[in-house]
């Protein structure tokens, strides 16, 4: 299995085909309250991010901003560095691909 926990975070590696125009190269999920934290290109090579939180005082909202190619480049970065600490050699290879989109 891919997905993997740091701590009350579920994080999930880049999908491999587009849908609805968007793939998404990383995913944390957090259970406790719920929220959800989406990187992700669109088909036409903007890079986005996506908050949502589903649970607490703060539910329902809802953040969607266009990023920069480094600043995504830099959270792959960020997120290989985890994969390495917690041994995650197959999730690490997939966001390391990514860094080539």
């Amino acid at each position: 299995m891919r997905n993997f926990w740091v701590g009350s975070w579920l994080h999930c590696p880049p999908e491999e085909e587009f849908v609805n125009g968007r793939r998404i190269l990383l995913k944390k999920l957090c259970f406790g309250p719920g929220e959800s934290q989406v990187w992700f290109v669109t088909e036409d090579g903007r890079c986005w991010y996506e908050e949502t939180i589903l649970e607490g005082i703060q539910a329902g909202e809802h953040l969607l901003e266009l990023v920069s190619r480094e600043t995504l480049l830099g959270i792959l970065d960020s997120e290989i560095t985890i994969c390495q600490r917690l041994n995650q050699t197959e999730a690490r290879l997939l966001f390391q691909k990514e860094k080539d989109f």
